[in-house]
This record gives structure tokens, C-alpha cells and sequence, in this order.
């Protein structure tokens, strides 16, 4: 026994000094180790109402606070309005009379903007691009498709749009198969009697924390190593099954609601031109949905295909992924070009979903 609690003690100095020192990843695996080394990087649970301005959310695990102003989010200002959407613009519900027509946008990181500011977002900018429009932004960062479809039944059908986006960010495939990123998640898996959801509601903060630093090192590191020989390897089609089960909820809850659902595809290698055989081309062919994919668009402005010079015009420095304000312009005029070929309507006020 006093070998046991010497081994454990030294683990958990072990584990703390690591968890401290390494480089944070959301997208660490098997997610036990994800767990063990968030719960031993701090002294507390996170997702409270934090300095970042995230919160904890029973249904998809984090949101922004609401009523943020200019809060400062590695360097950007951010804001959000009394529903915790980001901006500052309110929209009332009711919706007032008018031929004005609402929009809902779903997405990650690349739908909330990181890296620029509230004007700035791909949402924010499409507003501008189509007079008559009010556009939601529910974009979060680091989000699945599970927590998009949450945030749609939760927040945004009860605001009620007349036509829903969804950024589609091919990554976020990958974080469906998860149930943790960063911060505890839901997750749609496959069960005999149909789909289930997985860690639901999620848990709360401290609740997930003292869970993982209660758990003994010397079973639990034994256990991470057990899952890292066994667990599935991940490929190109890693999520799919369940991105389908996410997305056939969007688009029904949508419908349900009167509503129209157009996804926009948005490339973290915007040199490189539309992947015809990918994820995205595949589920909007098969349910007929209206796309759109803005990859050929970033060429076009930039009026060359240089891979190096695309990247610097319409991507964020140093390596960064998520689009500059002009790569969100792109995607902006690729929607707005969509909506002059296939024109916005008003469907009607409608009452608020539950």
C-alpha cells in the first residue's frame, strides 16, 4: 500500500509538471489523456465565466458569455449581444414587420471570426453585401456539428430565421467523434435502437474536473495506454456517420421551422481548388441541399492561383488558418452571388420554437 500511494503521488507530480508544460491541443487522443491533462494544467474547472468569455452550457458544453464588449480574444475585440451571439446587434423576437429577411448562421471558429473583428466575421460582412438582411451569428469556436445543431434548436430557430447557414468546415468531421475538445461535449453515436446522444447533458465544469483528478493515475495511465493501442486510427472518413447524423438534424429541425438550409464550404487551404469527391460534395448531392463552395472564389480575387500569395492575401498571419477580413469578404460575395441566383424571401412570422 505505501508503494501504491508513493507510485500515485509521484504520477500526479509527474502528470501536473506535463500538463503544465505541454503544448495545449483540444484534438489530444485517447480523449481520457485530453481529460487527465486539461484537469491537471489548472488549479480549477474552466468554462465558468473565464477571462477568455466562455461559459459552461448544459446542452453543447461552452458558449460565449452574453453581453461581452470588446473583450480582448488573442488581441481582437470581441462582443456579444444578450443571447451571447457574437456582435452587439440585438434581434427582438417577435420579429417585427418588415420585408427585412433573418438569417441564422451556424459554424466554428470560422463562422464566429477568429482574428478579426465584430465587423469583420464572414456573417457580419454578408449583412452588409445584401441590403434587407439581418444576419445571426452563432458561430463558437471550436464547435462540432453536434453543438451547431444544439445551438440551432436551442437559440436560433426561437429567433426565427428565414434561411439557416452552416459554415462547413471539413475538420469538424473529426471533432463529431469526440466527447471531449477542449471542454466536455455532446456526441451523436449509432445504438440498435437508433441514434443516442452521448454525454448528455454534459457535464459541468466542476463536476468534470474533480472526476479526473479523483481518478487514480495508476489505473488511469495504464488505461491511456490500453486506448492508445486500440482505439480506431484516424483517416480522411473519420466522422462521417456522425457529421450525417448531425447534419440530417440541422436540415430537418430547419425545414421544420419553415426555413431554408444552404451550407457554405470554407477551406483552410484556400490555393487549392474544390475537392469534388470530399464529404461536403457527397452530402449535398445525396440530400439535394442547397451549397455553396467558395474555393474557386479565392483564385478569382486573387486573379492568380500562387499558392503562397493566396494564402498571405486571405489568411490570418503567422500560419494561421482562419480567414483575414478580406478571405471573410470571400466568403461574403460567394453567398451573396448565391442568394442573386437563388434570391432571399421572407417566410413569415412565425412563433418562437420551445
Amino acid at each position: 500500500m505505501v508503494s501504491v500511494a508513493l507510485t500515485e503521488g509521484l504520477l500526479r507530480v509527474g502528470m501536473t509538471v506535463w500538463a503544465r508544460r505541454a503544448r495545449p491541443n483540444c484534438g489530444v487522443r485517447p480523449e481520457l489523456l485530453a481529460r487527465l491533462q486539461t484537469a491537471y494544467a489548472n488549479d480549477g474547472p474552466s468554462n465558468e465565466g473565464g477571462t477568455d468569455g466562455v461559459t459552461f452550457d448544459a446542452h453543447r458544453g461552452f458558449r460565449h458569455q452574453a453581453n461581452l464588449r470588446e473583450l480582448p480574444v488573442h488581441g481582437i475585440p470581441v462582443s456579444t449581444n444578450s443571447r451571447g451571439l457574437r456582435g452587439a446587434q440585438e434581434f427582438p423576437v417577435p420579429r417585427p414587420p418588415g420585408a427585412t429577411v433573418r438569417i441564422a448562421a451556424l459554424g466554428d471558429s470560422f463562422t464566429f471570426g477568429e482574428g478579426v473583428r465584430d465587423d469583420e466575421t464572414w456573417p457580419a460582412q454578408l449583412a452588409g453585401a445584401i441590403p434587407g438582411t439581418e444576419v445571426m451569428n452563432l458561430g463558437e469556436r471550436a464547435y462540432a456539428h453536434d453543438q451547431m445543431y444544439f445551438a440551432l434548436r436551442d437559440v436560433g430557430l426561437s429567433l426565427q430565421p428565414d434561411v439557416v447557414i452552416l459554415g462547413f468546415y471539413p475538420n469538424d468531421l473529426w471533432r463529431d467523434e469526440l466527447t471531449f475538445y477542449c471542454a466536455e461535449k455532446p456526441r451523436f453515436s449509432e445504438a440498435s435502437g437508433g441514434w443516442r446522444v452521448d454525454n448528455y447533458p454534459v457535464p459541468a465544469p466542476a463536476q468534470a474536473w474533480s472526476a479526473v483528478r479523483r481518478l487514480p493515475l495508476v489505473y488511469a495511465i495504464p488505461r491511456v495506454i490500453v486506448e492508445s493501442l486500440t482505439q480506431s486510427p484516424t483517416t480522411d472518413r473519420s466522422g462521417e456517420e456522425r457529421g450525417a447524423e448531425a447534419l440530417r438534424r440541422i436540415r430537418e429541425a430547419t425545414v421544420a421551422a419553415g426555413a431554408r438550409l444552404v451550407l457554405v464550404n470554407l477551406p483552410d487551404h484556400p490555393d487549392r481548388g474544390p475537392e469534388e469527391g470530399s464529404f461536403f460534395h457527397r452530402w449535398c448531392a445525396a440530400t439535394q441541399t442547397e451549397c455553396v463552395d467558395v474555393a474557386p472564389l479565392f483564385v478569382e480575387f486573387a486573379g492568380n492561383a500562387d499558392g503562397d500569395a493566396i494564402r498571405a492575401r486571405f489568411q490570418g498571419p503567422h500560419g494561421d488558418i482562419h480567414y483575414s477580413r478580406e478571405g471573410y469578404r470571400v466568403v461574403a460575395e460567394a453567398l451573396r452571388r448565391h442568394f442573386a441566383q437563388h434570391p432571399l424571401t421572407r417566410a413569415g412570422a412565425r412563433p418562437a420554437a420551445p
